[in-house]
């Protein structure tokens, strides 16, 4: 948008200068010309006057051939006058007097009673004009007078070029204003784009804090206003999921007691009922590993779960989260390979950690191949920590990638029901990676696999005006 508006400024800006540098050079010309036309129209129109009282050419009264003789001076050129039959009776030159002279200028000025003409490679400009007669034979007389006007021509050049020198200039101008008005009005808009990816992100607490013009600032109370509302909508959905979580938790566990009770009572039981009560068993332990993942996200929503950061090594906790997940890996005849390039130690909640990367590494196993492989990777520079972890599984289609941090989703519903999978596991990752300040990206390509990358910052983040 902001290209857009400054090539927008920039055109307008650049061809009305254009279009005024060409008006100006144009009247300029015209205006040099048109002075020296005014003053020779003026001069003939007051010569027709004298002809008539000196009956020239006839006659002893020289007046009006002295006066012609000084207008060539005058305007170093060469003045003319021919009757009607083109004939000349007076040249200043004396060289063509009783010559007949059928030029194209002189027709076009008996045709059209005036003609101008400008010739810039000689430096010389024509004006005939038709001269009406006020005698009584009615005869009309043709002026001609050719003359230099290098003088005008150096006045026009100059002022050109003071007029596209100015032009330039402007130009100039306009450029560093397209500039600044595009950056200056797309500044907000991109402020809004920037405070709304952090919202997107995941700081759903943020309010946008835009001052710019009216409409700008219109459209931020709007979204803040929206914002307001689906702030509540959650709030309201989390105390529910909380409240729906404890409320489950207590009969869940009492009936995990009475079942434990009944495996446990020595009473030899029928092997339907044991099988049942095992069943039972397992399927509390599902709902309570459910439930439990459901008051985690309902903490992490409500920040009441406060992230406790200690100085950890980063590599005997990759190192614990492998030995735990070791038998799931052997159960499913996957071969896990863990690779650290260097020590790494870093300020993070451990606990939270664990669970967030025991998270990836276990779904990595589950939904491998058999006789798969889990790569896991460890690295960092002077700003985070990184850890990869790549499987040879079926892999997540791309439309299906957007969605995956989404709660209770499942990629392969199917799949994910036979490995007991709750579809909360990847959004308590991504809630966790998020409270380090660290982000959590995929890559996937169907029957070959998938790669989680997590990156957290090596230091505990600062906010809040400097409280962590």
């Amino acid at each position: 948008m902001s290209f857009t508006l400054f090539l927008g400024i920039a055109f307008c800006g650049i061809v009305s200068c254009a279009l005024l540098s060409y008006i100006l050079i144009s009247y300029n010309s015209r205006h040099l010309f048109d002075s020296s036309k005014n003053r020779l129209a003026d001069y003939v129109n007051g010569l027709s006057y004298d002809i008539e009282r000196t009956g020239f050419p006839l006659g002893s009264d020289t007046t009006v051939s002295d006066d012609l003789f000084l207008l060539a001076e005058n305007y170093s050129g060469r003045v003319m006058v021919l009757d009607n039959s083109l004939r000349v009776i007076f040249d200043s030159y004396r060289t063509k007097n009783g010559l007949t002279i059928v030029a194209p200028e002189i027709l076009e000025g008996c045709r059209n009673n005036t003609h101008f003409s400008c010739d810039e490679e000689k430096q010389t400009a024509t004006y005939v004009k038709l001269i009406s007669s006020r005698s009584a034979n009615g005869e009309n007389l043709v002026f001609y007078i050719r003359y230099d006007v290098s003088n005008e021509l150096i006045r026009s050049q100059t002022s050109r070029r003071y007029i596209m020198l100015i032009a330039l200039s402007l130009c100039i101008i306009i450029f560093t204003l397209a500039i600044v008005l595009s950056v200056a009005f797309t500044r907000p808009l991109r402020r809004i784009t920037r405070q709304l990816e952090s919202i997107g992100n995941g700081k759903i607490d943020e309010r946008l804090t835009v001052h710019a013009n009216r409409e700008v600032s219109e459209m931020s109370d709007s979204v803040n206003r929206i914002l307001e509302r689906s702030h509540e909508m959650e709030e309201n959905r989390q105390n529910f999921v909380s409240d729906v979580s404890h409320e489950l938790k207590t009969p869940m566990t009492s009936m995990k007691i009475l079942a434990d009770a009944l495996l446990m009572s020595g009473e030899e039981l029928p092997d339907m009922v044991r099988e049942f009560l095992t069943d039972i068993n397992s399927e509390i332990d599902r709902e309570n590993h459910i439930i439990s993942d459901l008051l985690a996200l309902a903490r992490m929503d409500r920040k009441t779960d406060t992230i406790h950061y200690e100085r950890t090594h980063i590599n005997e906790t990759l190192d614990v989260i492998l030995n735990r997940v070791a038998p799931l890996a052997e159960s499913k005849e996957v071969e896990v390979v863990c690779e650290s390039y260097r020590d790494i130690y870093a300020e993070v909640d451990e606990p939270k950690i664990i669970t967030a990367i025991t998270n990836l590494v276990e779904n990595a196993i589950l939904y491998n191949r058999p006789n798969g492989s889990v790569y896991v990777t460890l690295n960092a520079n002077m700003t985070y920590f990184f850890v990869t972890i790549r499987d040879t599984g079926y892999g997540i289609a791309e439309s299906e990638i957007a969605h995956i941090f989404e709660r209770f989703y499942r990629v392969d519903k199917d799949r994910s029901r036979e490995t007991g999978g709750t579809g909360l596991g990847l959004a308590i990752t991504k809630e966790v990676v998020n409270a380090h300040g660290g982000q959590i990206k995929v890559y996937s390509k169907i029957n070959e696999g998938t790669t989680f990358s997590v990156r957290i910052p090596l230091a505990k983040p600062v906010r809040n005006g400097g409280k962590g």
